[in-house]
């Protein structure tokens, strides 16, 4: 990485006038160029009391007094500010011949290709796959159309109303989306799932409303659920699922209402 450094000396106190003329003099033998060393370019020396430069270092925690390159002074350095410069290819070259002007600039790279449009004939593929695997009992099958990094979106908790359903709020991750339904399962049995009318696709979005009906475990209370869902799908993976439903039947079925 590339690092924009403001430095101080701060020797007053630290040496004696003697020693100082001795650092300087020492400096003064190498010259410019030993000053310059390990710098990727030094902006300005003032009066031997300031340096700018650009310094090159593996990150900021490695930037310190021992990465100023051959300085007999650079004990006494103090940074007074430090700018981590954007890295991109040439920046290097562009820092050594002091940035030329616009139009000698070598033109920017072309930006990268717009991502390849979701053909809806997949998408709906995906999601009839979806929910027909949810009608029949398979939901490893459908949780295998998950995308890895999936966003999985069911309706948010509110306490004192529906936290008595442990499973609500947003989830990233296919694996979260399987504990969580380890959990519903230690809580509730599937009866019956079952997607009502067609499906609405446009593009890379469909939407489907399921009829959900289900027992409680812990007290036998059955309850009914319409549930719209609404699925994204790119590269025939389920990106993001994302659910809408009144809690209110679940709710009262678990408190045993």
């Amino acid at each position: 990485m590339l690092f924009y450094v403001q430095m101080k000396w701060n020797y007053q106190g630290r040496i004696s006038q003697d020693q100082l003329w001795d650092i300087e003099a020492l400096e003064g033998d190498h010259g410019v160029a030993g000053i310059r060393a390990g710098f990727v370019q030094l902006y300005k020396v003032v009066s031997q009391h300031r340096i700018i430069a650009i310094v090159k270092a593996d990150s900021l925690d490695d930037l310190d007094r021992n990465s100023m390159g051959w300085l007999p002074m650079r004990e006494y350095l103090e940074f007074e500010q430090v700018w981590a410069l954007r890295d991109y290819e040439g920046f290097l070259a562009d820092v050594k011949a002091k940035f030329p002007p616009p139009g000698q600039q070598p033109a920017a790279p072309p930006p990268p290709p717009p991502a390849a449009a979701t053909d809806p004939a997949d998408t709906r593929e995906i999601a009839t796959a979806w929910f027909h695997n949810m009608n029949i009992g398979k939901s490893a099958d459908a949780l295998a159309l998950l995308d890895p990094d999936v966003v999985w979106a069911n309706v948010p908790t509110v306490p004192g109303v529906n936290d008595v359903i442990p499973w609500l709020g947003i989830l990233r991750g296919a694996d979260a989306v399987l504990k969580s339904f380890e959990v519903w399962g230690q809580h509730s049995k599937m009866i019956r799932f079952e997607l009502l009318g067609d499906l609405m696709v446009d593009g890379d979005r469909a939407v489907g409303i399921a009829h959900e009906h289900s027992q409680c475990l812990a007290n036998g209370n059955e309850y009914h659920l319409q549930v719209a869902t609404f699925l994204t799908v790119r590269n025939r993976k389920i990106t993001e699922w994302r659910v809408h439903w009144d809690s209110a039947p679940i709710v009262r079925a678990y408190r045993n209402l």
